[in-house]
């Protein structure tokens, strides 16, 4: 009888676990679809196109092509040529995470999206804001780009007043990814 106890109790025990087990690999799955989507509408989001998150898979598919090099993944507009990748790295107080888009000559931006960030709320923050994302279009990124007080040259933006660490980080994040994105595709060396 004490052997039949054990015996159930482990059978129901390897039962949850395996359920438990199951439900977990379902939840990632569908967490990682809604990742995909959520990383595809942001990247629809810098071609100034606003898709509804339930079509955002057809019109990315349509739009964009994929491709990979060096453990970076790339996504490539069909009709354009633009390049766009995530890029991340250390901010004054988090990780900076962001999308960028290098136009097809490799020699300046088509734009910048910042996905992640929990810098200073009202100053490095500020880096999240579309005014301040939007000054990246079109500036150059060689010789390399930077972010200054007072933008004078075509490769630099005006930085966020007050937040001068950030905007150090931010600079130093985007012109690593543009080194290995053209170090990828071998333009523009």
């Amino acid at each position: 009888m004490k052997d039949l106890k054990m015996v159930l109790f482990l059978l129901i025990l390897s039962s949850l676990c395996a359920l438990v087990l199951g439900g977990t690999e379902v939840f990632y799955e569908k967490a990682s679809v809604i990742f995909n989507q959520r990383l595809y509408q942001s990247v629809l989001e810098l071609f100034d196109q606003e898709i509804p998150i339930e079509e955002v898979d057809a019109a990315f598919s349509g739009k964009f092509s994929f491709d990979s090099h060096g453990g970076r993944d790339y996504f490539l507009e069909k009709e354009t040529g633009v390049v766009v990748f995530k890029a991340d790295g250390p901010g004054l107080w988090s990780r900076i995470e962001i999308l960028l888009a290098l136009n097809p000559d490799f020699e300046s931006l088509y734009g910048l999206k910042v996905l992640s960030q929990a810098e200073t709320p009202g100053l490095g923050g500020r880096i999240a804001e579309p005014e301040f994302q939007e000054s990246f279009r079109g500036i150059e990124v060689v010789p390399s780009l930077r972010i200054v007080k007072f933008a004078a040259a075509a490769n630099e933006v005006d930085a966020v007043t007050g937040a001068s660490k950030t905007c150090e980080a931010l600079e130093k994040i985007i012109n690593k990814a543009v080194a290995e994105a053209r170090q990828a595709y071998k333009r523009g060396l």
